[in-house]
């Protein structure tokens, strides 16, 4: 398992220009990717022990096909 940040971001809203929170808790590459320039709001911070890359999917048996 991979320790992983999460936190809600500050992004400003492209409809009224105001500085607004992110709903959801995103990764920093994943909030670089969807919100360049977003500041992560600290006190958010959340940690998620996540499978390494390439690793089974949680949803997964040992020894079962998964497509």
């Amino acid at each position: 398992m991979t320790p992983t940040e999460f936190y809600n971001w500050w992004i400003v809203d492209e409809r009224t220009g105001a500085l607004r929170l992110t709903t959801y808790k995103l990764t920093r590459a994943d909030a670089e990717r969807a919100f360049p320039g977003a500041k992560p709001d600290l006190q958010t911070r959340e940690l998620r022990n996540l499978p390494k890359a390439g690793g089974a999917p949680a949803s997964s048996r040992p020894g079962g096909e998964w497509s």
